[in-house]
């Protein structure tokens, strides 16, 4: 998906940013993909950059270590040629818990690479005590979110189970068929 979007050669200006997104659940009615490539590109240009590549993660739940994810884990492990930096839309998206998003954050600085979101004005100085506690209150925000969907979809299993009714219905618009004992 998405192959159309203008990516650029490694040039080694210093600003060859690698693009990061990610969904939970990939469906043919999202905007999500469109929106989150339209933030990037955004976000790579208000810092002068461009984008080389799309670390594109469909259908992975964010509690995953950005490590092992299929698109962006190998940038991370430096499995896939050089580059420069993360843009990402949001925080969320580059790590959806506070450990994997200091960690992903602690790993590219440590290698000198540059961190960039569009929810968050210009390159991410993690010296700056600030922009340090703005990075790690959103990666909490993304945590907690986090947390509660997965409350809520544990609830929702209890209660499908309960009630006898499948959890998620069949995207192909058929009614699950019920057995049910008549007396």
């Amino acid at each position: 998906m998405m192959a159309d979007v203008l990516t650029t050669e490694y040039d080694g200006c210093g600003r060859c940013l690698v693009a990061t997104r990610r969904l939970s659940r990939m469906a043919d009615d999202t905007s999500s993909p469109v929106r989150q490539a339209n933030q990037d590109i955004q976000a790579a240009a208000d810092v002068g950059g461009h984008i080389i590549a799309w670390a594109d993660d469909w259908e992975v739940s964010g509690a995953t270590d950005p490590l092992t994810r299929k698109g962006l884990g190998p940038w991370l492990r430096g499995e896939m040629g050089p580059y420069d930096g993360l843009v990402g839309p949001s925080v969320d998206r580059i790590g959806r818990n506070v450990r994997d998003a200091l960690n992903t954050q602690v790993l590219l600085t440590s290698q000198g690479r540059m961190v960039v979101t569009a929810d968050h004005a210009g390159i991410w100085d993690f010296t700056d005590p600030n922009q340090e506690n703005d990075w790690l209150f959103k990666a909490l925000g993304s945590q907690l979110e986090l947390r509660a969907i997965q409350k809520r979809n544990r609830d929702e299993t209890i209660r499908a189970r309960e009630a006898g009714d499948p959890k998620q219905r069949p995207s192909t618009g058929t009614v699950p068929f019920r057995s049910e004992r008549r007396a």
